[in-house]
């Protein structure tokens, strides 16, 4: 074998000529490149829960909300309401019970509310730095707004260091300020504890049971915003 064959046949094993081996390097791994930082699971559609990050037809989408249908023999079906992570689009996509997708873990940090305008005001407890949010990003919306309180601990999370998600607490405990006095014991409802309306200390309104007074705390859960028990 002459000394060009050798070279020639060395230089192709090394990489350094455009042979079958360096046009696959040159080939990136887009799926790779573009989820770094996060972690994906397998997990049954009837787990999913609103705020829920998927990666789905090559994309992450969040779940801004989700609907059980029921079709008698024919099994049951969820539709959710998907936002995509990058770019923002929206998709209605309906899943068959039990279907096994794929959520994310992302980058999470736990930052405290400060105030909020048309954006969102966090501080990290850490560094103390203060970080200004898109309201869109709010997974609760716009109901959940009057229960954002001072120091609030949110979860914020991440996609390549750019937040995609705040979450509230799944529960919270408030001051009642302001509800109609106990009613007399004869007024009860008969058909079970009877229910009026509160206001809380950061203008939320919840129902709550009539033995409630103003001055006592309360736990709420934020997902359904609805009364829970008094607090201890």
């Amino acid at each position: 074998m002459s000394f060009q064959c050798v070279r020639s046949r060395w230089a192709q094993l090394s990489g350094l000529t455009s042979g079958p081996r360096s046009s696959l390097i040159n080939k990136s791994p887009q799926r790779i490149l573009l989820r770094p930082s996060h972690r994906e699971l397998q997990t049954s559609v009837n787990q999913i829960k609103r705020g829920t990050v998927l990666d789905f037809r090559n994309k992450l989408w969040i779940v801004n909300n989700m609907t059980h249908h029921s079709q008698g023999r024919g099994g049951a079906h969820y539709k959710l309401d998907l936002r995509e992570v990058l770019g923002g689009g929206k998709l209605l996509e309906r899943f068959n019970a039990g279907t096994m997708v794929e959520t994310v873990d992302l980058q999470v940090k736990q930052l405290k509310f400060m105030y909020a305008d048309h954006e969102l005001h966090l501080l990290d407890p850490v560094d103390y730095e203060e970080h200004v949010v898109p309201m869109s990003l709010f997974s609760a919306g716009d109901k959940g707004l009057p229960f954002l309180k001072d120091s609030m601990e949110l979860k914020v999370e991440y996609y390549e260091n750019t937040p995609v998600i705040i979450k509230m607490p799944e529960r919270a405990t408030y001051e009642v300020v302001n509800t109609a006095p106990p009613a007399s014991s004869g007024a009860s409802d008969s058909k079970g504890t009877a229910f009026k309306d509160a206001e809380l200390e950061t203008g939320a309104r919840v129902l709550v049971p009539e033995f409630v007074t103003i001055g006592d705390k309360i736990v709420v859960d934020l997902l359904e915003h609805k009364y829970v028990t008094r607090a201890r």
